[in-house]
């Protein structure tokens, strides 16, 4: 763009990070005549198991937990002129199997933005998406997948420079329908229906966001702008059980529901990539 008399164009206000590897870092350059950066972290959701296989009576896979969300402002005249931007990948689903146990999916990765491309060092990163430890699949056993926990300044040292807040990844509660958007824009997957009674669990709809049912993926809204998780796999009571769901960005996949005796469990949904939201003004 032409940079007449130095007034910066609106596109260049807002940029928008998706992700593309835990290895790949993207670059952000601060637009002229920014006085303040705004940047909001998203950090990706873990998959869901699959649903256990051959087997009667068993209760479907667990789903995974969503990630966290880290928002930050800065003045712009703290930060360097060039930013380092890697929004974390989500977690794949496990694939179903004839087993009598579920098999696990993987948990999600935080997103980083940092002065330096490596988030090695605690004083080179300017925000991520959460702390230590992220959107965890669910386990073996069939307990639904942990989100990711809050930053803190141990992770991120520069964000001691600018006014922050950070919200917790959430669990699925196991076994029961999710009510998504009771305190932040992520939410797990649903887990897996049982094989006892051909059942799945949901995405409950709210006043802004709708119903998902039977394995479907989660979805993005940008105004307002939230994001949901993938709702459980139907268990079959005579057959194969049906694939979880996969997450929105930030959330987990739902689990796979469970398989009948001789058939195999579905396959777990994948969590949701992170995001990050570059805005300057």
């Amino acid at each position: 763009m032409l940079d007449v008399f130095n007034i910066p164009g609106q596109q260049d206000n807002i940029n928008i990070f998706y992700a593309r590897g835990t290895t790949d870092w993207q670059t952000w350059t601060r637009p002229r005549n920014c006085k303040f950066i705004w940047i909001m972290c998203i950090g990706g959701g873990a998959g869901g198991n699959s649903g256990p296989g051959n087997s009667t009576g068993a209760g479907g896979g667990g789903s995974g937990g969503s990630g966290a969300v880290t928002k930050v402002i800065f003045p712009a005249n703290v930060l360097p002129d060039i930013l380092y931007i890697q929004p974390g990948p989500g977690g794949l689903g496990a694939t179903g199997i004839i087993a009598t146990v579920a098999q696990q999916g993987f948990p999600g990765n935080r997103s980083f933005v940092s002065i330096t491309p490596s988030s090695a060092a605690a004083m080179n990163v300017v925000c991520s998406s959460g702390g230590a430890t992220s959107a965890q699949p669910a386990t073996v056993a069939g307990a639904n997948g942990v989100g990711e926990l809050v930053v803190s300044t141990a992770v991120a040292g520069l964000l001691s420079l600018g006014n922050y807040s950070s919200i917790a990844g959430l669990q699925a509660p196991l076994a029961f329908d999710v009510t998504p958007l009771s305190t932040t824009i992520t939410c797990p997957g649903a887990v897996g229906g049982a094989n006892t009674n051909n059942i799945f669990t949901s995405i409950l709809a709210t006043a802004i966001s709708p119903l998902l049912v039977s394995g479907s993926s989660g979805i993005t809204s940008w105004k307002p702008f939230y994001n949901l998780g993938g709702s459980g796999g139907v268990g079959s009571s005579s057959g194969a059980g049906t694939k979880g769901g996969n997450g929105s960005y930030g959330c987990g996949g739902g689990g796979g529901g469970a398989g009948f005796t001789g058939f195999i469990g579905g396959s777990g949904g994948r969590g949701g990539d992170g995001l990050v939201i570059i805005a300057t003004f």
